[in-house]
Formats: structure tokens, C-alpha cells, sequence
């Protein structure tokens, strides 16, 4: 049965990305693991359901229930109605080089590659237009909520507050609407009706009054965060080693397009991990927490993530209903649900609070240019292609020596290709504490707090060859930026414009380390008295 429509409002723009983007297709590729979607004509593109998973999970926060379901339609049973909403796929413009991340995990015993846990990621590079059409019918009446809703959408999507498709805690699918257009189309007459069907692209501007009106209807979501802004410096040479080989050189540093040019680029999953790494040391040591004992490599690394407050601050990956039930930390959480004493329960599957985004170099490096680099076929060669790149470069030589005879291994030598003297962009670590339970808010910011400080200690390198002398980092400052506080947030009120010179964090006011230092006792006492430690 046809559904009675009284009108429609409708917005379409370009969707740019501000960093790399990832929304994945089912199936193999000869060329990497995780492959880009592309629809029936072999073109990329953004499916329309990845679009619309987005934009109702932020609607979901900005409507109350009754709403939500009734815009985006629900199923229960025999009661339910299809959504009101219609967004369609996503044109992906012109012939975007696409890029293959890398992705690798450490052993926890051992500090190297873990075995079984490597794969590599198709990515649309920065600066990717995509169109955006989105529409949302009304019924009698319902006129304001539908503008209200789109004018919200619009806002959140022109502000980069949303990120699409996988990877977006670790730098990937920040998107920004640009060249936006909000119409309103009616079909309250047969005049109206035809003037739609004559001129399907037409629309009226909503009035200003009209506009004012809706956004009383919806509330846009206020999301609860804590932004540090790391300043820093390479002390020495930092990469982030690329996927490919080149021919005078075996291993370059991995670049990312960003408009016509190329930069050095430091992946936010690869700063991620380093952090995640450092933070399961800490949580360890305090909690005398040892490292699995599975035989399989591939088991045995799954199990030593899953560390109490690291999962709630990094993410947690989903499990089979087989794997809940053999998981001893999901077995706490259903024990714990039947207890009255407030417990420690472990997070449910899904993504963490802290978020980090990809950091880029400040000079580029055309794409002509590093082609030579990448090509070039000796050393002289090599050396007239750096030349033009106006970066400093050393061609590092590294060889294995033979445990028999102590000269040079056959087969062993190789060279990097290590960049020096490199500017960078500040780091940008996000906490959501939207994502946290209230009584952990503030152990997750002080366990933020202590990662600042090894790094600023000089006790967290970063990128490729940490221990090879690459990697060391030299903080020159830390900025703090709050969003989304209430009258209860002390401690965020506290943090918010903040600046510890040189990652000092002992600097901070005596009564926020104290308030910080209370929690972090409290958290770390739960946690022995449930079994951790």
C-alpha cells in the first residue's frame, strides 16, 4: 500500500576527503586483502547502505527514540514501516589513485611481526570527491522534523564531524561537505506535483523562519571529547616503510597523496598501535598480568590483547557466539551482569574511544618526482632524483653478518631509504569519552596521560625500525582541547586549553593530578579485586 507523502527535503553536495578512505567490498583481489567497493560497472564508489549507517547511527543521538524510528523506519515483528529516508550510492569523481596500506601485529612476547597477522588495505587518497544525495520524505505534518533532521545532517556533514567506512579510529574516513544545496519539494496540490515531475531538480530554499523552526525539533548530538594536539620532531631519521620495493633502494618510506602532491605520511593505525603497545605495557606491569600461553601464534596474539581498560580505550574486535562463550573475559561479563556489587565488566565488542588521525609532513613532493625515486635503477641515478625533492635523504646500508663466519651473510644486504631533518604536522589524539562508562572516563584520560609522558620521555618511538636507531621522537609541546563538557566535567574542564611545554604533564594543577590519581587508584583496585592481577 502506497504510503501518503505530502512533501520531501533534499540535499545534495560533494563529499570531500580530508583523510584516506576505506569502504570495502566482499570477495578476493589479486592486488591486496581488504579491497575498495566497486558497483556493477567496475567504477569505486560509496554504497548507499554504508552512507545511511552513518548518518542514522549520528541521527540516532540527536532524535529521541520515537523519531528516530519513525524517519528511519524499524521491523518488529509484524509492526514496522521502510524509512522514510533515501540516500543513495555515492559517484566516486574522475580516476582517484588509490593507495595499499600495510597492517601488521606485534608479538607480545616477542616484540616482533606477529605470525598470521599481517594484511594490507585499499584506500581512496585525500582530497576524493564523491557525490551526496540525500532525501527525506514527510507525512502531514511531520515538514519541520524532516527539515530539521537534513539541516542537522547538513552542519555535521560541512563541520567533518562524520567518518565513513572502516578504520576511522585509526585516520581513516573523515569526509567534508562542500557545494551543499537544501531544496524542499511539495506534492500538497496537483500543480505542485506536475511542477516536480516537469523539474525533478528544482526545489524551494527553505525560509529562514522555516529553518529556525525545524532545528527546535532536533538537537544535534553534543559529543564529549578530550583532543590532545602533540607537537613534535623526528630525532633522526622516521618512516613509516611502504608496501613496495624500489630498484636502487629496497625499502622506501610510505607516502599518501594529498591534493597534486605527495607526502611522508605517519598512519594513524601505525601511531595507534605503538600506542596501544605502550599502554598494554603499562596496564601489565600494574596489574602483574603476563602474556598468553596459547600454542598457535595466531590464538595467542588474539588473547593478549584483551586487556582490561585497553579495550575499552582502543576497541575490542567481535566475536562468534562459539568464540563468547569460550572467552573467559566475556564469561566475567555474563557473571557479573547477575551480581549486585558494582563490578569491572568487560567492553562489548566494537570500536574504542581513542582515536588517532594520519600525520602528514609539511612538504610535499611531486608525484613525477617520486616516480623517479622509485625507479630509479642505481645509485647515481638515485642520488640526481633526490636532488629535486628539496628533502634531506641518506641511503642507509644495512647487512647481516654470518653467526659461522663473521663476515657479511650471502643475500643480505639491503638498503633503506631513510628521509632526515623532516618537518611534521602536530599529532592529533582524540579520546571520546562518549564511548566510556562513566567511572572509567577518567582512568582512560590519565592512562592518555602516561602515553604522553613515556613520549615525551622518549620511551615511544614510533614508525619503522624502533630498534635500529629510527623511530625517536622529541615532543616540544602538548595542547589540550575539550568539547562537549557539562557542569559535572571537572577534569575536562581543567584540561581544556592546557599546554604542557615539552610533555611536561607534571606541570598540571595539583588538584586535577590529584582528582586524576584518585580514579586511576580506584580503577586499578577494581580491577585486582575481579581477578586481573
Amino acid at each position: 500500500m502506497a504510503r501518503n507523502v505530502t512533501g520531501r527535503v533534499i540535499l545534495e553536495g560533494t563529499l570531500t576527503a580530508e583523510t584516506p578512505l576505506h569502504v570495502g567490498a566482499h570477495g578476493d583481489d589479486v592486488d591486496t586483502d581488504l579491497p575498495l567497493a566497486r558497483n556493477g560497472a567496475g567504477m569505486y564508489y560509496i554504497p548507499g547502505t554504508s552512507l545511511a549507517g552513518v548518518l542514522r547511527a549520528w541521527s540516532r543521538q540527536a532524535l529521541d527514540d520515537q523519531l528516530e524510528r519513525q524517519l528511519w523506519g524499524f521491523q518488529e515483528g509484524e509492526q514496522g514501516h521502510a524509512s522514510f529516508v533515501l540516500v543513495e550510492d555515492a559517484r566516486i569523481s574522475g580516476q582517484p589513485e588509490v593507495e595499499i596500506r600495510d597492517g601488521v601485529g606485534i608479538d607480545r612476547r616477542w616484540g616482533c611481526a606477529a605470525e598470521h597477522i599481517k594484511y594490507d588495505r585499499a584506500v581512496l587518497p585525500a582530497g576524493t570527491m564523491m557525490s551526496l544525495r540525500l532525501v527525506v520524505e514527510y507525512q502531514e505534518g511531520g515538514k519541520d522534523r524532516a527539515l530539521g533532521l537534513v539541516d542537522a545532517l547538513h552542519n555535521a556533514l560541512s563541520q567533518a564531524e562524520l567518518v565513513l567506512g572502516a578504520g576511522t579510529t585509526r585516520g581513516l574516513g573523515r569526509v567534508r561537505l562542500q557545494g551543499a544545496r537544501l531544496t524542499v519539494q511539495q506534492f500538497h496540490s496537483r500543480q505542485a506535483i506536475l511542477a516536480v515531475v516537469r523539474h525533478p531538480q528544482q526545489g524551494e530554499q527553505p525560509k529562514p523562519e522555516e529553518l529556525e523552526r525545524a532545528r527546535q525539533a532536533v538537537v544535534p548530538p553534543r559529543r564529549r571529547t578530550l583532543v590532545a594536539i602533540v607537537h613534535w620532531q623526528p630525532h633522526g631519521p622516521l618512516m613509516v616503510k611502504a608496501g613496495m620495493e624500489g630498484v636502487a633502494s629496497d625499502m622506501l618510506p610510505l607516502l599518501s597523496r594529498r591534493g597534486r602532491e605527495l607526502y611522508l605520511v605517519l598512519p594513524g593505525s601505525s601511531v595507534k598501535g605503538a600506542l596501544r603497545y605502550r599502554a598494554e605495557c603499562i596496564m601489565r606491569t600494574l596489574l602483574k598480568q603476563d602474556v598468553s600461553h596459547e600454542k598457535g601464534p595466531k590464538q595467542r596474539f588474539l588473547a593478549d590483547v584483551r586487556v582490561p581498560l585497553i579495550d575499552e580505550a582502543f576497541g575490542v574486535r567481535g566475536l562468534s557466539e562459539k568464540q563468547r562463550e569460550a572467552d573467559p573475559a566475556w564469561r566475567r561479563r555474563l557473571l557479573d551482569g547477575r551480581e549486585s556489587v558494582p563490578r569491572y565488566q568487560p567492553p562489548l565488542p566494537g570500536r574504542g574511544a581513542l582515536s588517532v588521525a594520519d600525520c602528514y609532513a609539511t612538504s610535499g613532493i611531486k608525484a613525477e618526482a617520486w616516480d623517479s625515486i622509485a625507479q630509479a635503477k642505481d645509485d647515481a641515478a638515485l642520488c640526481q632524483a633526490l636532488e629535486g625533492t628539496g628533502l634531506k635523504w641518506q641511503q642507509a646500508y644495512h647487512v647481516a653478518v654470518d653467526r659461522w663466519t663473521g663476515g657479511a651473510a650471502e643475500s643480505f644486504l639491503y638498503t633503506v631509504l631513510e628521509p632526515h631533518a623532516v618537518k611534521w604536522e602536530p599529532l592529533r589524539i582524540e579520546l571520546d569519552l562518549g564511548r566510556l562508562a562513566r567511572d572509567l572516563e577518567n582512568p582512560a584520560i590519565m592512562l592518555l596521560l602516561l602515553l604522553l609522558r613515556d613520549m615525551a620521555d622518549r620511551r615511544l618511538p614510533l614508525g619503522f625500525g624502533t630498534n635500529r636507531g629510527l623511530g625517536a621522537v622529541k615532543v616540544k609541546a602538548v595542547e589540550f582541547q575539550a568539547s562537549g563538557m557539562d557542569g559535572d566535567d571537572v577534569v575536562l574542564q581543567a584540561l581544556d586549553g592546557q599546554r604542557c611545554e615539552r610533555g611536561n604533564i607534571r606541570t598540571l594543577s595539583g588538584s586535577l593530578a590529584q582528582r586524576l590519581d584518585d580514579a586511576w587508584e580506584a580503577c586499578l583496585k577494581a580491577l585486582r579485586s575481579n581477578g586481573h592481577g
